[in-house]
């Protein structure tokens, strides 16, 4: 499973109509980096932002259309490290990446030992690591590189439409509300386990948590079917997070046989 990140911040309701009355008289105007700027100011300003130093988000996943629901938990911590617990039939699954290493454990694929995932995972993990700040903060200083497409109509409503490509070279497209500026859909081409496919997510329910906006609430489809739903019911910002919740369990040392006494 694909680990679980903010892919967007929305804006106040306070802000919502002056936002609206500027994208009404200028939207055809604004360049890639005014686009970006109103983002970050929806998102609740690079200032609050930046005082994100770890996140805990407690809720459920929903599969086949709520023929499964399974309770979860999503702990992050700067810089770049998070893990995602989910409970199905009883077995636990785990999915983590520390920064540089991605690892899972799931007993439902017939292991219940920690599995290192491949480097075309971990490459992947790696683009998404970014998970309190998004693709958009200080893009240049990451590497990031944008590009406006243009607009194009999400559910009924404009959004501009930016690609976004790493230093990997793995790029996705984040789609951005032509009036409040907040993420309404982001898609990507993943290659997983010798498998392609498109893999689209969309968030929505925003409420403000330490002023900054999240999403409560994110579908996930993939090659156009709805695979599951995300839906938090509790986010907690900056909350103790240790460190080795992230580290690769290392198997246990075996202790020596001893010979039987007598011998």
């Amino acid at each position: 499973m694909k680990s679980i990140r903010l892919v967007g911040l929305a804006a106040g309701v306070a802000l919502m109509a002056a936002w609206t009355v500027s994208a009404q008289t200028s939207a055809s105007d604004l360049k890639l980096d005014d686009i970006i700027k109103k983002s970050i100011e929806a998102q609740g300003g690079m200032e609050n932002i930046k005082a994100i130093q770890s996140m805990k988000l407690t809720g459920k996943m929903i599969v086949g259309g709520g023929q499964i629901e399974a309770p979860l938990v999503t702990y992050m911590k700067r810089p770049h490290s998070h893990r995602t617990e989910i409970v199905i039939q009883g077995q636990q699954i785990i999915d983590v990446y520390d920064g540089k290493t991605k690892w899972t454990i799931n007993p439902m694929g017939g292991s219940r030992d920690p599995q290192r995932a491949s480097e075309e995972e971990a490459l992947a993990a790696a683009d998404d690591s970014d998970i309190v700040e998004g693709p958009f903060v200080n893009y240049k200083e990451k590497g990031n590189v944008l590009e406006l497409l243009g607009k194009e109509d999400v559910e009924g409503s404009p959004a501009y439409k930016i690609k976004v490509t790493f230093k990997s070279g793995r790029s996705r497209v984040v789609y951005l509300d032509a009036h409040s500026f907040l993420p309404v859909k982001e898609v990507a081409h993943v290659k997983q386990m010798g498998q392609e496919f498109d893999a689209e997510t969309k968030p929505s329910n925003y409420k403000k948590v330490n002023g900054v906006m999240i999403p409560f609430s994110s579908e996930m489809k993939v090659n156009q079917q709805v695979g599951m739903e995300m839906q938090f019911d509790k986010v907690e910002m900056n909350v103790p997070v240790d460190d080795s919740l992230f580290a690769f369990p290392e198997p246990a040392a075996k202790k020596p046989v001893e010979p039987p006494k007598g011998l």
